[in-house]
């Protein structure tokens, strides 16, 4: 896997900001008592191709968390902007959802996860390469 998805930290205030990296096509980290693993297929995205984002998320006792709504936004420095609300999968905790990438370049996402006990933003960034 290339490197390519990168989070940084933007700031808590009254949602919660992670702040980690990771390799292309997958994120995993811990905020708020819940596990996100994010992964893409293809690992790396390219213009005028779905890339599906599959998100699961588990609380700090291993259970599978069913309450939240999911969404991706992304936005390139020109204004460009995508968005896909990631729909409950049949696996409880899993959501999924599709992102069509219409341009190449770096492209900034924010996964957030809102539930009833609050909201968390993780900010990524997304290297998306010209379909060849």
């Amino acid at each position: 896997m290339r490197a390519s998805i990168r989070a940084a930290l933007l700031g808590a205030l009254s949602s919660s900001v992670v702040v980690t990296s990771a390799m292309a096509g997958s994120l995993t980290t811990d905020i708020n008592g819940v596990r996100v693993e994010l992964r893409s297929a293809p690992e790396t995205p390219d213009t005028d191709r779905k890339t599906a984002y599959t998100v699961r998320l588990v609380d700090s006792a291993g259970k599978p968390v069913t309450d939240a709504r999911v969404t991706l936004t992304g936005r390139m420095a020109d204004g460009m902007s995508a968005a896909t609300a990631l729909r409950r999968a049949a696996e409880p905790g899993v959501y999924r959802g599709e992102v069509l990438f219409t341009m190449e370049g770096p492209w900034d996402l924010t996964v957030r996860v809102v539930r009833p006990t609050g909201r968390v933003e993780i900010p990524l960034r997304e290297e998306v390469a010209r379909r060849k």
